[in-house]
């Protein structure tokens, strides 16, 4: 018999819910942070895998053997057997990905790789088991890709630092040029045979790097560097290879003199001295140029005076852009966010060529609906603190382009500003979000809170009582 077969169902209500032995990973990693896992690959058991399987976003694109979850599901217990007998011998292979290339807002183009579905299942449990290797040793001001964390605690943690140097503040921006596909194999193996003695789960790693890519144009080229974008495992990689080349040593070496705050290879690091600013970009470009062979992207790194007094510029930032605006009737400076001119503009631009598009492909109400799906995602990302003006923006101009273009369906004219009106009245478009609701980064946004409750009465109180279920509330 299997003895996955008689393995219980795991009872974690922890970051690694539903998986059989993560849970005793981290606890150990967490425990020790010099411990050494010599057996890894058993955890990529059919229980584990089917786990993956759950967790696996249906909708995202198929690769090159064209199998879709639902395919997939039809022989589900068989194809998971299979498939971790192949592993657990050491005889899977992953198919070559399949490239697409993605328009980026700047210019040019973002490769992207689309992986099979079971290269899909295999990169995102391997991920799991790294992530609890790693997930807690991790910088704490590094919030890229890792679970309970995202860019609005960036976004915070960076507006706190620099609000507390206001009077003398200087910023380096760093953007590593291609890092996604400049990554160094050997080093990252490197890395990870420190902590990793399973040779078997090495060579699983090493695979799905130099995995090959199918070319928009047919052709099948190899990968000699680089964790390819679009791959489940390619996050927790990056991070473990930025944490030893950047986070470490910036701890080591520059702590003590400047703030760091870290997403994926978007870093901003804030001094309160020009020379140690200078210093600190030419040791970093010296850094980058050991560890791997990587470069500072010069058009999006540089150095930035961004005192309260007379700031030489705006600070960018995921997105948005902080400034030094006035506050009250005094007029003093306050530190404020608002959504990056680029990004808006593109946001936009986006809009408009999705209802220019689709206009004539759905029907009115499916289009009302998109477009209220839009503006709902737009606010909840930029949706923050001194930002409410950029959403307002975004709404009147997104709702200039659906009078325009839903105009256009015909020869004949479908509303008057009027009518448009009329139906927006009776069916609104999600408005800006209000001021009190906007995400509040101006106090700091913590990634967890450590306070457990003394009693789970308050959690499961109820009002009035069970013998009396008519009588009113006495605790309001």
């Amino acid at each position: 018999m299997n003895r996955f077969e008689l393995t219980p169902e795991p009872c974690s209500n922890g970051p690694f819910a539903g998986y059989w032995g993560l849970d005793r990973i981290n606890s150990a990693a967490r425990r020790n942070p010099d411990t050494q896992f010599a057996a890894l690959l058993h955890h990529l058991s059919p229980g584990n895998l089917r786990q993956a399987f759950r967790q696996l976003d249906g909708s995202k694109a198929v690769g090159i053997d064209q199998v879709t979850k639902q395919d997939y599901q039809k022989n589900l217990d068989e194809n998971l057997a299979r498939l971790a007998d192949e592993v657990g011998r050491g005889g899977w292979r992953p198919k070559p990905a399949r490239e697409v290339l993605i328009p980026k807002a700047s210019g040019g183009t973002r490769p992207l790789a689309i992986g099979c579905l079971e290269d899909k299942l295999v990169q995102s449990l391997c991920g799991k088991v790294l992530e609890a290797i790693y997930e807690d040793s991790f910088h704490r001001h590094s919030y890229g890709f890792r679970p309970k964390r995202n860019p609005h605690q960036a976004l915070a943690r960076l507006y706190s630092v620099v609000h507390e140097r206001q009077e003398t503040c200087v910023v380096v921006e760093m953007d590593i040029e291609k890092f996604f596909n400049s990554v160094n194999h050997e080093r990252l193996i490197e890395i990870l045979s420190k902590r990793i003695e399973d040779g078997h789960f090495l060579r699983l790693i090493r695979r799905m790097l130099r995995n090959s890519v199918l070319s928009e144009d047919g052709e099948i080229r190899t990968t000699e560097r680089g964790t390819p974008q679009g791959a489940p495992i390619s996050p927790i990689l990056a991070n473990i290879y930025l944490h030893f080349c950047l986070d470490t040593w910036f701890d080591e070496n520059w702590a003590a003199h400047g703030q760091m705050v870290r997403y994926a290879d978007d870093a901003v690091f804030v001094f309160t001295s020009a020379d140690q600013a200078a210093e600190f970009k030419e040791q970093l470009k010296t850094r980058l140029q050991e560890f791997g062979n990587l470069a500072l992207n010069e058009d999006k790194s540089g150095i930035l005076k961004f005192d309260s007094r007379k700031p030489e510029g705006e600070l960018p930032f995921l997105g948005f852009q902080l400034y030094w605006g006035k506050a009250g009737q005094r007029g003093k400076p306050q530190l404020k966010v608002k959504t990056a001119p680029k990004k808006l503009a593109n946001a936009m631009a986006q809009f408009s060529d999705w209802i220019k598009a689709d206009r004539c492909r759905k029907k009115l109400d499916d289009l009302w609906d998109l477009a209220a799906a839009k503006l709902r995602g737009h606010y909840s990302y930029y949706g923050v603190s001194f930002n409410q003006p950029k959403l307002s923006h975004f709404y009147f101009a997104c709702t200039q382009a659906l009078f325009k273009w839903l105009n256009r369906r015909s020869q004949k004219r479908s509303f008057t500003w009027e009518r448009f009106l009329r139906r927006l009245m009776f069916k609104p478009l999600p408005l800006p979000t209000p001021g009190a609701q906007l995400i509040d980064i101006t106090r700091g946004l913590v990634t967890g809170s450590k306070h457990q409750t003394r009693s789970r009465m308050r959690k499961s109180r109820t009002y009035g009582s069970k013998r009396s279920p008519g009588l009113s509330p006495v605790f309001t």
